[in-house]
């Protein structure tokens, strides 16, 4: 049944990913011929990608805040995962299962992706009203919007400011607009990039006053950004209280092993106190889950 769960889980989550990539594809391309044809001008596009290569392409947008060197960052995760799930299991529990250290693993390796991903979706909020800012800049002082996309690029260095610069490059080769922002709204399909794509596909295809529309681009995502700083002052008593009520098992946990550590025992290696244990441990998941999607859900 673990395995199940897991297969439907991972199922899920690829089919959502290739949806929003549909609903991008379907909303910059309309023709899939000229699509291909214009995807000439990157090598990359010319190679079949497959199994692996698509999950790469996928994920390593997100395992580039570790910096260049993540494959060794994200391998020695996953050993210290499996040295600890091993231990933990086979030395604390006393079981000899290998399903709960996969468990444990899968378990820790999707929290330290959605770190990653809620650490990359917070630089990108920080760091591209910046990029808006310069863009809206360099338009003012006269330049077109490629140059002014290049400049940006130029002048930030960070992954937002790489990111236009590969958009300009782009651009400078001669590729069609619409297809460099498909391919930019894939690397980054938050609803303020899609937004800003959106205006700039506008602009080039009808004309239009580009500065009076990204400043109030601006102006909209630091509002934005408030209310959600906002939303997490008003909600931050709940989220502490959920925090302390689900630290209180392991804090009693340890204090009753210094206490009386044959109860401690009979819960990690007895078989009717195990079912005690996982309930305990599916009861905090879930609750803990259910205040974060209230909290998620809050609306200022």
């Amino acid at each position: 049944m673990l395995w199940i769960s897991l297969m439907l889980f991972l199922i899920v989550l690829l089919l959502l990913k290739d949806s929003k990539v549909k609903q991008l594809d379907e909303f910059f391309v309309s023709d899939e011929i000229e699509a291909e044809a214009l995807n000439a001008i990157n090598v990359n596009s010319l190679v079949n990608k497959h199994g692996w290569q698509r999950v790469k392409a996928v994920i390593s947008p997100t395992l580039l805040v570790l910096g260049t060197r993540w494959p060794f960052y994200v391998a020695m995760f996953v050993i210290g995962s499996t040295i600890g799930a091993w231990y933990f299991t086979f030395t604390i529990l006393g079981q000899d299962k290998v399903w709960i250290v996969l468990s444990i693993v899968t378990f820790s390796l999707v929290v330290g992706y959605r770190y990653l991903a809620t650490k990359r979706r917070r630089d990108f909020e920080n760091t591209f009203p910046d990029a808006l800012n310069i863009l809206m800049s360099a338009v003012t002082a006269g330049d077109s919007l490629m140059q002014a996309i290049t400049y940006v690029g130029k002048t930030m260095d960070n992954p937002i400011g790489r990111e236009f610069k590969l958009m300009g490059d782009r651009l400078k080769l001669g590729e069609v607009p619409e297809v460099v922002l498909q391919r930019s709204c894939k690397h980054y399909p938050y609803p303020e990039f899609i937004f800003f794509t959106i205006t700039i596909r506008a602009n080039l295809s009808r004309g239009g006053q580009l500065k009076g529309v990204l400043a109030r681009l601006i102006r909209v995502l630091v509002a934005s950004r408030t209310l959600e700083k906002k939303k997490m002052a008003m909600t931050s008593e709940a989220r502490i209280s959920a925090k302390v009520v689900a630290a209180i098992p392991l804090i009693f946990t340890i204090i009753l092993n210094y206490i009386n550590p044959q109860n401690v025992q009979f819960i990690l290696h007895d078989p009717k106190g195990q079912y005690v244990l996982f309930y305990v441990l599916g009861s905090e998941l879930i609750g803990l889950t259910i205040v974060w999607l209230l909290v998620k859900g809050v609306k200022t």
